[in-house]
């Protein structure tokens, strides 16, 4: 039977895309700059209005953490990680309950 087993596959949760940031990064010795677009993928399709609701908050807490990396701390997989992580906690500190489940960069550019 060539069918996929269920039990192996990830189910994705809905999608929340956002606009692309743009932001210098905090290198002091070359002026660098970040363009990131990304998706949030919620726990629930009712999440949706929970972050249009919050989407100013939600856009400062990222504009808050993106400016404050220099390149080094994003160019590796392991830093992107890391970053991935730090947005998922930040955002989901603005609801009483886990509502951003990952963090998917659509786009990733270093200048």
């Amino acid at each position: 039977n060539a069918e996929a087993d269920p039990s192996q596959t990830a189910q994705l949760g809905p999608l929340f895309s956002l606009d692309t940031f743009i932001v210098n990064l905090a290198d002091v010795e070359r002026n660098r700059y970040l363009r990131v677009t990304m998706d949030l993928e919620l726990v629930e399709s009712s999440d949706t209005a929970k972050l249009d609701d919050r989407l100013p908050q939600v856009r400062d807490r990222i504009l808050m953490i993106l400016p404050s990396k220099t390149f080094e701390e994003i160019a590796s997989v392991e830093g992107k990680t890391v970053l991935r992580n730090e947005i998922i906690g930040k955002l989901n500190s603005l609801f009483p309950r886990t509502v951003i489940s990952d963090v998917f960069f659509t786009e990733f550019v270093v200048q």
